[in-house]
């Protein structure tokens, strides 16, 4: 084991003994964030509300540490609750037109889908597109596209089957029928490197590969969403004139605890994080596919692995009975490794599936 990775691990008391590979349920705590919340909290205790500025200077430096990551303006970013509040201020941000389309994965999750049915109620439609296959799934969005097409919301990396989708093909096409690119991107930050050129909005709560707990989503609105869309929810924030959409005060111990987890992971390496994140994937789906299973997650993939089999959940039980997490997701087992698993976490896991199916 690299000495970056022991040291890693040792700062993540929860995979001792276990192979954990539920990333994409839920990332681990690391034992900086106790610390991170506490300089919050210490600070209300000793000035209450006069410590104000000092928590705002943090919400600014935590913005610039995300607008880094995504290579986008400073301005672009703002905090939120979760990846739902983001979708969902889109959502009714638009004015909608009789006969406006929105194109959306019929399977997709529902934080993607439901946002938009207020659409309907004002002479629009939601178009749920048949993705076939995961090969196919990104021609057919691509394809549902038309002149009435004014939003095209999806994954960028789907839940159940991890696959991944070009967000610069689609944006493209999104711009050649002049409809904007809302895109939940929770399965992908932080796991992947994202571009957001072509990208109008990107939605994604801290608590999967992010590792930062509940309760702060990122919206990134670029500058084609400020112009097209008109804020739904107005407060302090975000008074007329101004086209923003955070509207009020941010969750700030939980911008304290971001702040620190992805100085952490800049320590690491960004880069180092995602190489780690799609070795390991890869190491998944070439053991599984040794075992004869067919995966069903394609090459376009982040950190999701998954695969079809009899009686998943029950292949999940017994799977953690053997000292390794993962999760059953819509009839399949979902595998998601992050930087700080090793290869023997993967090779328990298969080894732990091979004696599973074995008894089955």
């Amino acid at each position: 084991m690299p000495d970056w990775l022991a040291r890693v691990r040792s700062d993540f008391p929860y995979l001792e003994g276990r192979a954990y590979l539920n990333s994409g349920g839920a990332g681990l705590a690391w034992r900086g964030q106790t610390a991170a919340a506490g300089t919050y909290y210490d600070d209300v205790a000793s000035r209450g509300a006069d410590g104000q500025q000092t928590w705002m200077q943090q919400g600014v430096r935590t913005r610039e540490r995300v607008a880094r990551l995504l290579g986008v303006p400073v301005g672009d970013v703002g905090f939120f609750r979760n990846t739902s509040e983001v979708l969902n201020i889109a959502a009714a941000s638009v004015t909608w037109r009789p006969g406006d389309e929105v194109v959306v994965a019929a399977d997709d999750f529902p934080s993607v889908v439901q946002p938009w049915v207020q659409a309907e109620g004002a002479g629009g439609r939601v178009v749920r597109v048949d993705p076939g296959t995961e090969d196919q799934r990104e021609q057919r969005l691509l394809e549902a596209l038309t002149p009435r097409t004014r939003v095209l919301a999806m994954s960028h990396v789907h839940t159940v089957t991890g696959t991944r989708l070009d967000l610069t093909r689609l944006g493209i096409a999104c711009r050649e029928v002049d409809c904007l690119l809302v895109v939940d991107g929770i399965q992908a930050l932080g796991a992947v490197a994202v571009d957001l050129s072509h990208v109008d909005v990107y939605a994604s709560a801290v608590f999967k590969w992010l590792l930062s707990g509940f309760g702060t989503g990122i919206g990134v609105f670029r500058d084609r969403a400020r112009a097209l869309l008109t804020p739904a929810f107005r407060a302090y924030r975000n008074a007329p004139p101004s086209t923003a959409f955070e509207y009020s005060d941010p969750n700030y111990p939980g911008l304290y605890v971001l702040d620190a987890t992805m100085a952490y992971l800049e320590g690491v390496g960004w880069p180092r994080v995602f190489a780690r994140v799609d070795s390991l994937a890869q190491r998944v789906v070439d053991e599984v596919r040794g075992l004869g299973v067919p995966v069903t997650t394609p090459g376009a993939r982040a950190g999701i692995v998954s695969f079809r089999a009899d009686d998943p959940a029950a292949v999940v039980e017994e799977l953690r009975r053997r000292g390794v997490h993962v999760v059953e997701k819509k009839g399949q087992v979902r595998v998601s490794p992050h930087f700080y698993n090793t290869t023997e976490d993967v090779d328990r896991f298969a080894e732990a599936l091979q004696a599973t199916l074995a008894a089955r």
